[in-house]
């Protein structure tokens, strides 16, 4: 007999551990270990405990039987009135990741498709993320077009710690 799909739901505080080892993994991947797990989970959980405490920040997760595989952060961001028309809030999806054994199979498009029906419901008036040149395929499948850069000014480049 297979194993049920993995669920896909918000998170909670409880799965702040699971969090943490997921974008601990996420940048692994993408840069190589910069930082021990310890120090990056014990800088994430009170940033976590904090966001996911708010009505600003939500998280989904995809769930095994055994815990998160996956996962998507939303952060909020109101808009100011615009006149003669409720202006929605603006999602930024940010920290998309699913470890590499769940990965082409579906899922993925699953939590995109969960968070942006919670979008909808929430009246938002679009939601924005910074793809990879891996992941724009993924997010053009997932209804995302325009996905030029946008305009920025680098006013100073992340520290290392």
């Amino acid at each position: 007999m297979s194993e049920a799909p993995p669920s896909v739901e918000l998170a909670s505080l409880d799965d702040v551990p699971a969090l943490a080892r997921l974008r601990w993994e996420l940048y692994v991947e993408q840069e190589g270990e910069l930082e021990a797990f310890e120090a990056y989970r014990d800088r994430f959980d009170p940033f976590a405990r904090q966001a996911l405490a708010t009505d600003r920040w939500h998280a989904w997760v995809a769930r095994e039987a055994t815990g998160p595989v996956g996962a998507m952060w939303l952060h909020t961001i109101d808009r100011i009135p615009v006149q003669g028309k409720v202006a929605g809030p603006i999602g930024y999806l940010t920290n998309v990741y699913l470890a590499p054994d769940v990965r082409n199979g579906g899922l993925g498009s699953r939590m995109l498709e969960r968070v942006l029906d919670w979008c909808r419901a929430e009246r938002f008036s679009c939601v924005i993320t910074w793809p990879t040149p891996r992941s724009r395929p993924f997010y053009r499948r997932g209804g995302f077009d325009r996905l030029d850069e946008p305009f920025i000014v680098e006013l100073r480049p992340d520290d290392p710690l």
